[in-house]
């Protein structure tokens, strides 16, 4: 059973790539273009327009946002999707967990593509590989953990109470400027950054700017602090989808 079930992600992922992709004549290329886009929109404000950081703050301003985006862009899509697949619910039996884990994967997809091509700009910029980058799955594999535990409870909590939605957005993009992507944590007044540091997204890019653009390892008590919570949360969040599994169709529909 979990065997086919697994097929239905991969095949419902592969799909949700193939009909994003079906929605514009450039295709695939969107999935390296929107983020792109995204990142140079506010390279131009905060790096030329406004002349924040010096000659390396590009590299600084990209590696956070970056990092930034595959968690805003999955956490947003998962929190309205079991109501928006009223229709396939009424078709077929799916366990609802699938639903937010197909959006996990096919942006966690998207993302590694335009991470890899991160990873060649370093080196067209001169940055050298060093034994830090070994943390690199490490970073990645806790981002996805949070990613996966925020997106399913997220899911899971919508169809229920659906202005928790609104609350989600509202909240992604305070978070958006408290994750220290326009600004270093470390230059906040202590009693601050106590409360800063709270926020999982802050370790995460702190940790990815130290391994790629600084050549040192990551805080891995913070790290192992994200990894705890997430774990947790993502156990919540499978329970809570179990169990409400069946009640979603009448909720929705």
């Amino acid at each position: 059973m979990l065997a086919r079930y697994f097929e239905l992600l991969v095949y419902r992922a592969n799909a949700e790539l193939s009909r994003e992709a079906s929605r514009a004549y450039l295709g695939f290329i969107w999935w390296i273009l929107d983020p792109l886009l995204y990142m140079a929109i506010f390279y131009i404000v905060f790096g030329v327009g406004l002349r924040k950081g010096g000659s390396d703050y590009v590299m600084y301003l990209l590696c956070g946002l970056l990092v930034w985006k595959w968690i805003d862009s999955t956490i947003r899509t998962s929190c309205g999707i079991i109501s928006s697949s009223v229709g396939l619910m009424g078709q077929v039996y799916i366990p609802k967990i699938i639903l937010p884990a197909v959006i996990v994967v096919a942006n966690t997809y998207k993302f590694l593509i335009v991470y890899l091509i991160f990873l060649v700009s370093l080196l067209l910029f001169h940055m050298p590989v060093t034994e830090a980058w070994l943390y690199i799955p490490v970073l990645l594999l806790i981002e996805f953990l949070l990613i996966c535990a925020v997106s399913g409870f997220g899911a899971a909590l919508v169809p229920i109470i659906p202005d928790a939605k609104y609350l989600v957005n509202y909240g992604m993009t305070l978070l958006f400027f408290l994750s220290g992507i326009f600004f270093d944590i470390n230059d906040i007044a202590p009693e601050i950054q106590v409360y800063l540091r709270w926020n999982p997204m802050v370790t995460i890019i702190d940790g990815h700017r130290a391994v790629l653009l600084y050549g040192e390892a990551p805080d891995m008590a913070g790290l192992i602090w994200v990894g705890g919570a997430s774990l947790i949360l993502f156990v919540l969040m499978f329970f809570l989808l179990v169990k409400l599994d069946r009640f979603y169709p009448r909720v929705v529909g």
